[in-house]
């Protein structure tokens, strides 16, 4: 949480704005608060931004720093989570996320998958579904421009050589290609959500008047499996399954 790198990181996004005028006072005046220590109204800047349906990773990174900072941990990992979600690599979103949950009450035991799936799962989670596409478009192209010069070339060692790059350019975009396809089912099918209530009971249905099953507190990550007339019903890492309402929970 070093507020220099926060300072950093700020001014290298203050560039991706740069051409959204009409955002550009909001991001530098949240980004002076956050230096003088006003961490709230730097959060309320932030905000601003948001509300005007602009989404980056590194403004809802900004906010988790805010609220982090206020030691509001439920939003602070709500808001990590949410710069996560559009970009998997943002490592310094990851280990502040880590501290954060440091600090909140439930420690949930994770149900570990086998080795393959963990594996697999880092591997398309490492960039971001539009990063993978991105990659693969690239390696098709580099296989069309190979398949060029081994039919076109005059030059026969830069036909030798265009061989082997088509080749590995191909396995390698149809390999990233369903990277990319299972990255993008995982972003769009997955939905999660961050207890906000300090102490909620999980229900065994989504009525208030079914069994309590178990408590959990404020700052929780959690699954969301299903959605009935403003309950959810949600699913935790260790496999416990309940309802809570729809105004304890906010989706990431």
């Amino acid at each position: 949480m070093r507020k220099l790198a926060f300072i950093i990181t700020s001014i290298l996004f203050s560039f991706q704005l740069s051409a959204q005028s009409n955002m550009q006072p909001y991001l530098d005046s949240a980004r002076i608060a956050y230096t003088n220590n006003d961490f709230a109204s730097s959060a309320r800047l932030y905000m601003r931004i948001v509300e005007h349906g602009y989404e980056s990773s590194q403004i809802y990174y900004n906010l988790g720093n805010c609220y982090y900072k206020q030691m509001q941990i439920p939003n602070a990992i709500l808001w990590y989570q949410r710069a996560l979600k559009l970009d998997p690599s943002f490592d310094d979103a990851r280990y502040n996320l880590s501290m954060a949950q440091e600090l909140i009450v439930d420690k949930i035991d994770i149900i570990e998958p086998p080795f393959y799936k963990r594996w697999y799962k880092s591997l398309f989670t490492a960039m971001s579904p539009n990063a993978w596409a991105y990659l693969t478009a690239g390696l098709f192209v580099l296989f069309i421009v190979s398949m060029f010069f081994i039919f076109s070339s005059l030059n026969d060692k830069l036909k030798r050589v265009s061989v082997p790059v088509a080749f590995l350019a191909l396995i390698f975009s149809i390999l990233s290609f369903v990277v990319a396809n299972s990255a993008h089912k995982f972003a769009i099918n997955r939905t999660l959500g961050v207890i906000m209530t300090p102490s909620v009971t999980i229900q065994s249905t989504p009525h208030a008047e079914g069994t309590k099953l178990f408590t959990i507190h404020e700052g929780l990550t959690v699954n969301i499996t299903t959605y009935v007339e403003g309950w959810y019903e949600i699913r935790l890492e260790d496999g416990r399954v309940g309802w809570i309402q729809k105004k304890d929970i906010e989706e990431i």
